[in-house]
């Protein structure tokens, strides 16, 4: 149902540019517009194939192309699928699409003013049990809006109307029925073809399947002006309004979802000096959505028609300045969302239920404000030196009216950010960035102040390239520090210090122009700990690390018939996990279970190869392979003492896992007779 609704859509062409749906698949309709006079014949194969985890894979592929028939018609066609597939699934594809297109048009007249086509479409979700299918007819007139005038020849209008069938299969029913629409679009350069145009375009469509109809209209204009010479004032706006009839089958009923929508935006920039610019945008939207059921037999459930309004409102303003050495902007933007639940009452409750009913839905009800306080400068000391200051301030205001609500809340946040890049002799370059922020969040009510909390935090990342002859050497580092604080003093076991520091090496060396050796290690450590922050002490309590080791050899020839890449190479990726668990003893004496300091390893490595080839003659290749022996195993030590939580045996512990997992990935590209005469 809704792959018909985008398809319909999409069919129709947006002004000045090609249209592509998107359906329930990836895949719809391919074309609007003729190709340029002379094309000749062109063909375009695609396809991708990668291994995404142990048991999952991922493949698309595609083809499509035009044949240019005659000087007035053309044929364009596309076929695709698009695959996920997970071996241990059942069924086995999560997601298995398949979808095509074909269409044909006509230009009636020499001025190409008219336009007559038809269009097949097909779109198939195996794995949903979906299928639809379309057949439209379109007859379309364009003409130029100011064909006097010789230094605009993009004005134009365009007018289109849509006639045809449709068919949808899903939930085991078969609907058919008969779809049409209409597209008119109007675009005017006013300010010249380097300026944004006016844009006025209103379009409608209509599918009745069965006993699902489905409908949308959309109405949009948009333009820009500019005002005052000396001073430039642009000011822009759009307007629009959307209404969309979506139906499917649920519980032996037909649910409407009904859509609509009103948005306005506004925006202006006014340059006070060749230094100094205001800026201004500003967004309002109101969506309303209304879930509405009608049974289609005696028995079926009769669900209660519900629904919502909405306010949404946007502001920002910001000033920006631009000198020689300094570079600073002030921004603040405003942001609400309102959101308000209503019944209609489609079951003809009494006034008690109707009333209990509507509370349950109005618990759902929201508000949120968010204020934000932004500046940054840009200070240049010296011709190879920066200092950049970032600073923010957020308010973010929850409201539910609802006593049933725990979700109202405040939430602070504060950041402080310093950046230093300095530039030095013999390619040599450093960064330093120091970074710290504050965050408050506080729950309304009662019933959720527990969870009540500070959070501090700190960021330190330095890092230098350097880059002598042959050589190039990268290094960076993060590390940053939380400490969450809980507010209630009964709540303070549950404080929590995290550390997280990353740390990425890259070295590599030109052995030749076209030889080049690399080698890459990153880092990454996190630790858990439980915080103490009265005595500012922390005990551990979980800590991961994972090593991610690369080296190899590139190769690559150039010829006249293209480029080709050769990389050789060894990969090792390893994570540790440590934690505390507890041994559980078969003596009949001692203890039961016995404190350990468990780790727990995953270990992946293998050989690399990776391909790349690029010909002149369109046909683009890239397929790489890590053959990857996985082995996943545990280690531990004895500790003092009990401990109470997860328990092993040693049998459970002297458990591993071997395996040879190829991971693969291939993408080709392949363009034919993309020429013109």
């Amino acid at each position: 149902m809704a792959a018909i609704l985008g398809l319909f859509l999409a069919l129709l062409p947006a002004p000045g540019r090609a249209q592509v749906l998107v359906g329930a698949t990836p895949f719809g309709p391919v074309f609007s517009r003729l190709r340029p006079a002379g094309a000749d014949t062109s063909l375009l194969l695609v396809t991708r194939a990668r291994r995404v985890g142990v048991s999952t894979f991922v493949q698309n592929s595609g083809i499509r192309g035009y044949l240019q028939l005659g000087p007035r018609q053309q044929l364009r066609y596309r076929v695709g699928t698009d695959m996920i597939y997970d071996s241990r699934g059942t069924p086995a594809f999560v997601r298995e699409d398949y979808g095509a297109d074909v269409a044909q048009v006509f230009t009636l007249d020499e001025a190409n003013h008219w336009q007559l086509g038809q269009q097949l479409h097909y779109d198939q979700s195996r794995a949903n049990a979906t299928r639809t299918g379309l057949w439209l007819g379109r007859l379309g007139y364009q003409r130029r809006l100011r064909p006097t005038s010789p230094t605009d020849s993009l004005s134009q209008m365009r007018l289109t109307v849509l006639g045809g069938l449709a068919t949808d299969r899903r939930n085991g029913r078969d609907d058919a029925g008969f779809a049409y629409g209409f597209d008119a679009a109007a675009l005017l350069f006013t300010n010249g073809p380097a300026a944004a145009p006016l844009v006025v375009r209103m379009l409608g469509t209509r599918a009745a399947l069965g006993p699902r109809t489905m409908q949308r209209l959309v109405a949009e204009a948009a333009g820009e002006q500019a005002f005052l010479p000396e001073m430039p004032l642009t000011v822009q706006g759009q307007v629009g309004y959307r209404t969309n009839r979506a139906e499917d089958y649920l519980l032996g009923s037909v649910q409407r979802i009904q859509s609509d929508t009103v948005a306005a935006q506004v925006g202006a920039s006014y340059r006070i000096n060749p230094f100094a610019t205001l800026r201004s945008d500003n967004n309002l939207l109101l969506p309303t959505r209304a879930f509405r059921y009608r049974r289609l037999r005696e028995g079926a459930d009769t669900l209660q028609d519900v629904g919502y309004r909405q306010r949404e409102l946007d502001t920002r303003q910001e000033l920006r300045f631009t000198g020689a050495k300094l570079q600073t902007a002030i921004s603040f933007s405003y942001r609400e969302r309102t959101r308000a639940y209503y019944l209609d009452n489609s079951r003809n409750l009494p006034a008690p239920r109707l009333a209990t009913v509507l509370a349950r839905e109005q618990v759902k009800d929201i508000t949120e404000q968010t204020t934000q306080w932004q500046a940054n400068l840009t200070w240049l000391p010296a011709p190879r030196h920066s200092l950049a200051l970032l600073g923010n301030a957020q308010l973010l205001r929850v409201d539910a009216p609802s006593k049933d609500n725990q979700q109202t809340r405040d939430e602070l946040q504060n950041l402080l950010r310093l950046t230093w890049t300095g530039r030095w002799a013999g390619a040599f370059r450093t960064t330093l960035g120091l970074a710290g922020e504050y965050r408050r969040t506080v729950f309304i009510r009662a019933g959720q102040s527990a969870e009540n909390y500070a959070d501090h935090l700190l960021h330190w990342e330095p890092g230098f390239t350097w880059a002598p002859g042959k050589w190039s050497i990268r290094s960076n580092y993060h590390l940053w520090v939380s400490y969450q604080v809980r507010d209630l003093v009964s709540e303070q076991g549950r404080n929590r210090a995290s550390r997280v520091l990353e740390q990425t090496q890259s070295i590599t060396y030109q052995v030749r122009p076209h030889l080049l050796l690399l080698a890459d290690y990153v880092r990454r450590e996190n630790r858990v700990g439980q915080l103490d922050w009265a005595k500012f002490r922390e005990s551990p309590l979980d800590t991961s690390v994972t090593h991610d080791f690369a080296i190899g050899a590139r190769q690559s020839w150039a010829g006249p018939r293209g480029s080709t890449s050769l990389r050789l190479g060894y990969r090792l990726l390893e994570q540790r996990n440590y934690g505390r668990a507890a041994l559980v003893s078969d003596a009949a004496n001692g203890p039961s279970s016995t404190l350990i300091y468990l780790r727990n390893i995953t270990r992946q490595q293998g050989p690399e190869v990776a391909v790349e080839r690029r010909a002149t003659a369109n046909f683009n290749l890239t397929a790489s392979i890590w053959l990857q022996w996985l082995r996943t195993f545990s280690t531990y030590t004895a500790g003092r003492g009990n401990y109470v939580g997860n328990s092993y045996t040693a049998v459970d512990l002297d458990r591993e896992t071997r395996r040879l997992l190829p991971y693969f990935e291939l993408a080709a590209e392949w363009r034919v007779g993309a020429r013109t005469r």
